[in-house]
């Protein structure tokens, strides 16, 4: 707690943005920043956050001799979503042609129906818990980019709200870009009623996907845009004050090191980008087909298709888990590191806590086993 007859440390306990707390922080030291120790709480809480559960996920702690901490909403998605497609992918499509069915091909028939059924199912569930997520991480960041508020959104907050961002579009991304993941299996459907399922649902990933671009531009912004820390003109603090509030905060605890940040970075752009990049390209796709349907560049394309298609499935399976296993480490990591901060500033760490939002971000998929349930029994 702070020690009054130093300084006060009311004005300490939230900020807005960066710029202006760091001269609430000048005024109450007088550029003394080793004092920062006599209001650890409200500094370290205001600048590295103390969770938020709606956003980070659903953390259970476990004691098994470690603390196991496990997003649930999230990785269910992306386990999900990588399941349906490796399993529709080594999944044999029946013969047709043939005028006797054995029980071989029977159960194939059926297991595909359910896989197609269950997929469906699933990509309606994650593409609006993609949307609410997109939508809601659209307004913090811009409450806190532009001078709003920053409560609740610490720098560890911001980070995680980047990975949020990305690891939910992810499961997304195989039947928004695999559709012939579902073609030989489940019921026959008319061409015209099968593109127009398509369309949908690259209609409603191209929604989620635009929300995405804000808190895209946000981690561009705030891991390559001009830095408010070093001794530099234009810069409000300098890098030996900021090591000593630093310091203050993390003195107890194993802080985020630089090949960690680094790696985050990496991983986290490397995702997004990827993910703007294969949208990009089947937009444009779309519209040379629709406009230039017989076009001689068009037809080329679609000749070599059948060979492009088994490459870039393969391709989707290695990737996207690669990239949601970085996002989902992303998350834990800086959820570590900012629950020993609230523990060593004698605050409670709230993404411990189940709430409103993550019952509903598990419950929301289960609907999918419900459906593969029937579809099996019927």
């Amino acid at each position: 707690m702070a020690n009054a007859t130093l300084i006060s440390c009311s004005n300490l306990a939230s900020r807005t943005d960066f710029g202006s707390y760091v001269t609430a922080l000048r005024a109450a030291t007088g550029n003394n920043f080793s004092l920062v120790g006599d209001c650890r709480t409200e500094v370290c809480n205001a600048l590295w956050g103390f969770g938020n559960p709606d956003i980070s996920g659903i953390g259970v702690s476990l004691d098994l001799g470690a603390t196991v901490e496990m997003l649930l909403g999230y990785i269910l998605q992306n386990l999900l979503g990588f399941f349906f497609a490796l399993s529709l992918f080594l999944l044999p499509r029946p013969s047709r042609s043939a005028g006797e069915e054995d029980q071989r091909t029977s159960t194939v028939e059926r297991l595909g129906y359910v896989l197609v059924q269950g997929c469906s199912c699933f990509y309606d569930s994650a593409v609006f818990l993609s949307f609410s997520v997109q939508l809601a991480s659209v307004i913090m960041l811009a409450r806190l980019d532009y001078g709003v508020s920053a409560r609740g959104m610490g720098d560890s907050t911001v980070k995680i709200t980047w990975a949020v961002s990305l690891l939910t579009m992810l499961p997304l991304m195989y039947l928004a870009y695999l559709p012939q993941l579902l073609e030989g299996l489940g019921p026959e459907k008319s061409n015209a009623k099968r593109v127009s399922k398509q369309k949908l649902r690259f209609g409603l990933f191209s929604i989620c996907w635009l929300l995405s671009l804000y808190p895209f531009y946000s981690r561009m912004v705030g891991y390559f845009g001009p830095s408010l820390i070093g001794n530099g003109e234009g810069q409000v603090i300098s890098d030996e004050e900021w090591n000593t509030v630093l310091a203050s905060c993390t003195r107890d605890i194993k802080h985020i090191s630089n090949q960690e940040l680094i790696a985050m970075q990496f991983f986290g752009v490397a995702g997004s980008l990827f993910l703007s990049l294969c949208t990009l390209l089947k937009v444009v796709w779309l519209g040379l087909q629709r406009q230039h349907e017989h076009s001689k560049l068009v037809q080329r394309i679609g000749r070599y298709q059948p060979l492009i298609e088994p490459k870039s499935i393969i391709l989707f399976l290695v990737l996207l888990p690669v990239f949601a296993i970085s996002q989902i480490w992303t998350i834990l990591r800086l959820r570590y590191f900012q629950a020993g901060i609230s523990k060593i500033t004698g605050n409670e760490y709230f993404d411990y806590q189940w709430s409103f939002g993550q019952i509903a971000a598990v419950t929301v998929f289960v609907p999918v086993l419900v459906e593969c349930c029937f579809r099996w029994k019927n």
